[in-house]
């Protein structure tokens, strides 16, 4: 049976349609679908669990006082009472029929499988430069980091044995966002991994849950692996490979948090931000994960504004007033 974990928060406008698609998809399949919530504000929860009635499939652990999507996949996986486990994202960015691929890759006998961005057909979609090149720097260092070779550590849609996750599961410090990468960092040398093509998507609705607060829990995670297997001695190039990490990570993420560092040592302008942002999407009909933070001032803040879709228009540079409000853009240069 295939257990499949959604980690969920503020997805209530995504999660019916998911669920209809999935439990489609798996028809012919045996399978449970679990929702884990993190207690959403939106009432993603209660949303799930009305459909527990259409989709017998279908359960739902709310999380009360407890945040985060690797703790979040690993509280799934541990309720889960299938032998192959699987994770992907509820925002509609992952297909689902791959699902079907990646049963049959274990079936013939890999032990985990991966949806890839990274192997040829798959691809990252219509992301802005930026997110690009700090997905790029991220792959890299996770790349160092994992005990088997793959071309994208860091991706949200797996799945795998039941036993290789059991046999792994004292060792998992499921912190932060990248469940993969940790179980990467566990698994024996020798596990067999398979990689398929994935296309990411443009989300439905809602807003990407990525921030400043994941890369900077992603740099944590990737110290502690680095300092783990500096100091067990599993090869010889740890030591230098685990400096060249924190020198890359440092010199992609520190000009970063420099131009957003209000938004967490400024209370004021972090309101005054969030309502700009909202404001400029509901007057501009955007998508708030279409909208790229650049910098961050008392008085301002500049983004990036591009649509996910296929054949997007160019890129917008666009600089955002909080009082009164203001909005102007300008064709960012190629």
């Amino acid at each position: 049976m295939l257990s499949l974990v959604l980690p969920t928060y503020n997805e209530a406008a995504n999660i019916a349609a998911l669920i209809d698609n999935i439990d489609g998809v798996l028809q012919s399949v045996p399978h449970e679908i679990i929702v884990v919530d993190d207690n959403s504000p939106d009432g993603t929860w209660k949303v799930a669990e009305g459909l527990t009635r259409k989709h017998p499939a279908l359960r739902v652990l709310r999380r009360v006082g407890r945040k985060g999507l690797s703790s979040a996949v690993t509280d799934g996986f541990d309720m889960a009472r299938g032998d192959v486990l699987a994770v992907m994202d509820a925002d509609g960015q992952h297909d689902a029929m791959l699902l079907h691929t990646m049963l049959s890759s274990l079936k013939a006998g890999a032990q985990l499988t991966i949806g890839s961005r990274y192997v040829p057909g798959g691809s990252v979609g219509e992301w802005v430069r930026d997110r690009r090149i700090i997905s790029s720097a991220g792959t890299v260092i996770a790349k160092a980091l994992s005990r088997v070779k793959v071309s994208d550590p860091l991706g949200g849609f797996f799945a795998l044995r039941s036993d290789l996750y059991k046999s792994i599961r004292p060792s998992l410090r499921p912190t932060g966002f990248k469940i993969l990468l940790e179980i990467l960092a566990n698994v024996p040398a020798a596990t067999r991994v398979t990689e398929i093509p994935l296309v990411f998507r443009m989300r439905l609705h809602g807003q990407s849950k990525l921030s400043l607060k994941v890369h900077f829990e992603f740099v944590c995670q990737s110290l502690r692996l680095g300092v783990r297997r500096m100091t067990s001695g599993a090869c010889a190039f740890c030591a230098p490979a685990f400096w060249l990490i924190v020198v890359v990570m440092l010199a992609v993420l520190t000009p970063r948090i420099v131009a957003l560092r209000l938004l967490y040592t400024d209370s004021a302008v972090r309101s005054q931000a969030k309502q700009a942002l909202t404001d400029a999407a509901a007057r501009e009909g955007w998508l708030i994960s279409d909208m790229h933070i650049v910098s961050v001032g008392t008085g301002s803040l500049t983004i990036l504004h591009q649509e996910h879709m296929r054949n997007p228009p160019p890129p917008e540079t666009c600089t955002i007033g909080y009082r009164p409000f203001t909005l102007t853009c300008e064709n960012t240069p190629s």
